[in-house]
């Protein structure tokens, strides 16, 4: 038997040929490629964290972008207004109320004292209670300060406290008209003095001007208000009639070159600097509307929110009579906001006061949500526009201030106020890199407007409606419906829509 052999063959070893060289070429290549990656990687990252949709809007103080609801009169006692708290911050939204001054007053409402409370009112118990219920519900408290005059009944005045006053016993009266009629000499005689008294203000022959030159009644402002801060707590001071606080030493007339013996001097600007100095300086101290009367140069009223180092402090939010709606606008509300846009207030982002003297409350719905879209506070009167509002206003209203409030492009974002040339529609823009775009498109006339609105950055092609006004939205603007900003846009008289889109990826495109 023969056995089969097996042939068992043996291979050689292989050995590559590649050279060495290009064997470490291919990893350092490798490690090369990978540590781009990684590279890239990071760079993605920092690119991210630096993108302003990462980054927070800086702090805002608590009135920023804020609804004031303000008692303009004295109906309602200090137990009436805490007993309505819940229903106003309902109802509004509203972050502050705002008092009418609660020292007490002559049947002219000139002041009587400037550190005793109306007792009227309720007396300082039932004013501290308020107070204390407000805070607690997260509401503030501001409050109207007079300081330019007191009543002709005060007990300084009676006491024949004469230096406390402004008197001429010289006789060379000047050229110097009331604020209430400027057909009325500022100058009126006394009998007992046989001399002249100063009031700035008529209010029926009740009023007369106090002397700022006599320390004694710089010193008690000062006292008085510091006092109002510290032991009542108040948020917020309505200086009315600082700029009517000091008058020209000599009493001379007013000329015609525009420039005033009796109002705006350095004084004036003095004294207030001294009051913010004295007071908490987390306080807010607003300038009143009737500082602002027959006061064309926004030079002159910036001035009193401070010099710009800051070195002499001023208020933080004025009110501008230029930019306070009355029915006299009706035709032309846009043509507010057109000055508004050429002032030195929107060149400087000063925040104003906005405010309404008119009761019709479809142009005061579409004003209001118009000025919730710049920068300031919404000032709505309760017996003039806050009860005149429909539920469905208030809800929109309300809803307005809840996005103006806490939405970044709001806090912070870059405003872009255009007037339409043929339709003149007003659309105020907000943007902010990161952030969705906002925009509120707004008929502030009379008779039905429409036109084509161009929005220029941000996603265009899917354009959300927010929330609209509008009688009749159908499916086309109804709430998160996108909108064809190709086809014309047609609002009724006081009509307005909010759309919002988002924004462009321009900061990340170099990534992708």
């Amino acid at each position: 038997m023969s056995q089969a052999s097996h042939t068992s063959e043996i291979k050689s070893p292989t050995f590559s040929t590649t050279p060495t060289w290009l064997n470490r070429a291919r990893i350092i290549s490798a490690l090369a490629y990978i540590l781009i990656l990684i590279g890239y990687l990071i760079f993605i990252i920092v690119c991210i964290a630096r993108y302003p949709s990462c980054e927070r809007a800086p702090s805002t103080p608590w009135w920023f972008n804020s609804v004031f609801l303000r008692l303009s009169t004295r109906t309602l006692t200090f137990n009436d207004i805490q007993q309505k708290l819940n229903d106003y911050q309902s109802n509004f939204s509203l972050q502050a109320l705002w008092l009418n001054p609660v020292m007490r007053l002559s049947a002219e409402s000139n002041p009587l004292a400037w550190n005793d409370i109306e007792m009227n009112l309720g007396g300082e118990s039932a004013l501290m209670n308020l107070i204390n219920k407000s805070h607690e519900s997260d509401l503030r408290i501001i409050v109207d300060y007079p300081l330019n005059h007191l009543s002709i009944q005060s007990p300084k005045y009676l006491a024949n406290d004469d230096s406390y006053f402004v008197w001429n016993d010289q006789g060379n009266l000047s050229n110097w008209v009331t604020v209430d009629n400027p057909q009325k000499s500022a100058w009126t005689y006394n009998n007992r003095k046989n001399s002249f008294y100063l009031h700035q203000f008529d209010r029926n022959s009740d009023a007369i001007d106090v002397n700022y030159r006599n320390n004694r009644v710089f010193k008690d402002v000062i006292n008085s208000l510091s006092s109002w801060d510290t032991k009542y707590l108040f948020d917020g001071f309505n200086i009315q009639g600082i700029s009517y606080a000091y008058e020209d030493y000599e009493y001379q007339n007013e000329d015609v070159n525009g420039s005033s013996r009796t109002r705006h001097l350095d004084e004036d600007y003095l004294l207030l600097a001294r009051i913010k100095s004295e007071i908490n300086p987390n306080k807010l101290l607003l300038l009143d509307s009737v500082d602002s009367l027959s006061t064309s140069n926004d030079q002159i009223l910036t001035r009193y929110y401070g010099d710009e180092n800051k070195s002499l402090g001023g208020v933080q939010i004025a009110s501008i009579n230029d930019y306070i709606l009355t029915d006299a606008h009706s035709n032309n509300v846009t043509g507010i906001f057109h000055r508004y846009s050429q002032s030195i207030f929107f060149q400087r982002n000063q925040p104003l006061i906005w405010s309404s003297l008119s009761s019709n409350s479809q142009l005061n719905e579409a004003f209001f949500a118009a000025c919730l879209f710049h920068v300031g506070v919404v000032a709505i009167d309760l017996e003039r526009q806050g009860q005149q509002f429909t539920t469905d206003q208030l809800s929109r209203l309300r809803q307005i201030s809840t996005f103006v409030r806490t939405l970044d492009v709001f806090r912070a974002g870059r405003i872009q106020q255009n007037i339409l040339s043929d339709s003149k529609l007003l659309t105020i823009e907000r943007a902010r890199r990161g952030s969705r775009h906002h925009i509120i498109i707004i008929n502030l006339s009379n008779t039905v407007r429409e036109d084509k609105i161009e929005l220029k950055e941000g996603n265009t092609n899917a354009v959300e409606v927010l929330l609209t006004n509008l009688a009749n939205p159908g499916v086309k603007y109804e709430t998160n419906a996108l909108l064809d900003m190709t086809e014309t846009i047609r609002l009724e008289p006081y009509e307005y829509i909010i759309l919002r889109w988002s924004p462009s990826i321009d900061g990340l495109g170099i990534i992708f």
